[in-house]
């Protein structure tokens, strides 16, 4: 299984003058928004953009100064047409796609729909949550809904707070590990941005309950990564934390796949694996990797070593090395990721 990509983008490396152009060339190449950036004068322009896909929805947390990203008469012409539900964190924004301008503020949101005239105007330096959703996604998540742009989330019940909590669990980088979890995450926002337009009767129902499972198995997840390398970690001491069932627990995970062990042990030889990789960790012993990790049993962590990466700890942490000390190795060590 391939490892989720998480792309990130800051113009702090590039010179002032040049700020501006690569911002957009990032928004227009990797997010595939097709909009006009115009900052406010006599300021100097900085953004920050962080995204991944996540199953057909392409998920990017963007830092922003004062500007207007606009998309005019002719843009709209280029046949994109794509929605974006954006949900605002720090500062302010105004929607200018609506019939009357729409302002969003911190845990609000708001829809913006490529097919239409019009965009975001940053009111402040702002920072939100930008999700890019296919319109046959749309209308099957609202098919009552027929016009999208500057239609504001519902911000009377749980459903915007439940995705921004969800989103946040995105953060540490580890609530998504591979393509086939990507592809559940990305389902699990789309119940939840069901939830925050507006789906009705039997949509609706069933997208609260997907959506309110979703927000818990990620609760799960993070109980989990803080608490990793504790060898007692268990089902039971998870539900205890949540104020849920050990029983939930075990649904909640195998649902994506994986039960409550099998994603445990995932998790800590994935520690492992990152320490033995760590050419300033190699006079570390590997029983204390493995220890610091949550592992008790080592010839229970050496078969399941073995199992999983085909080697034994040892001979990985050797071949590692070794690749790291070529040419080719010391080639790759300088080169700079998407």
């Amino acid at each position: 299984m391939n490892k989720l990509v998480w792309h990130e983008f800051s113009t702090n490396v590039s010179p002032e003058s040049e700020r501006l152009p690569v911002f957009y060339e990032d928004l227009m190449i990797r997010h595939e928004a097709a909009l006009d950036v115009v900052p406010q004068q006599d300021m100097q322009f900085s953004g920050t953009i962080k995204r991944c896909l996540l199953g057909t929805v392409d998920v990017a947390k963007i830092t922003t100064t004062v500007a207007s990203y606009v998309r005019t008469p002719e843009l709209v012409s280029d046949g994109r047409d794509a929605v974006f539900v954006v949900i605002c964190l720090d500062g302010s924004m105004l929607c200018t796609q609506a019939e009357e301008p729409v302002r969003i503020g911190p845990g609000e949101g708001v829809v913006c729909d490529s097919v239409e005239p019009g965009g975001l105007q940053m009111e402040t330096a702002t920072r939100y949550w930008a999700l890019k959703v296919t319109r046959a996604d749309m209308a099957k998540l609202v098919p009552h809904i027929k016009r999208f742009a500057g239609l504001k989330l519902n911000n009377t019940g749980m459903a915007v707070k439940l995705l921004a909590r969800y989103l946040d669990s995105l953060q540490g980088g580890d609530a998504v590990g591979d393509e086939r979890e990507a592809r559940i995450f990305g389902e699990h926002l789309l119940d939840l941005i069901g939830m925050a337009i507006g789906a009705e009767g039997e949509t609706r129902q069933l997208a609260e309950r997907r959506g309110v499972r979703a927000v818990r198995h990620a609760a799960v997840l993070r109980e989990i990564e803080r608490n990793i390398r504790d060898s007692r970690l268990s089902a039971a001491s998870v539900a205890e934390r949540l104020g849920v069932t050990p029983r939930y627990v075990h649904f909640l995970l195998e649902e994506s796949g994986r039960t409550f062990s099998e994603h445990v042990l995932v998790r800590r030889l994935k520690l492992v694996e990152t320490q033995l990789s760590d050419a300033e960790k190699g006079n570390l012993k590997i029983s204390a990797i493995a220890r610091h990790s949550g592992f008790t049993d080592m010839s229970y962590f050496n078969r399941c070593f073995r199992s999983h990466f085909g080697d034994t700890p040892s001979g990985y942490r050797k071949r590692i090395t070794a690749r790291s000390i070529t040419p080719e190795g010391a080639a790759g060590g300088l080169a700079l990721g998407g």
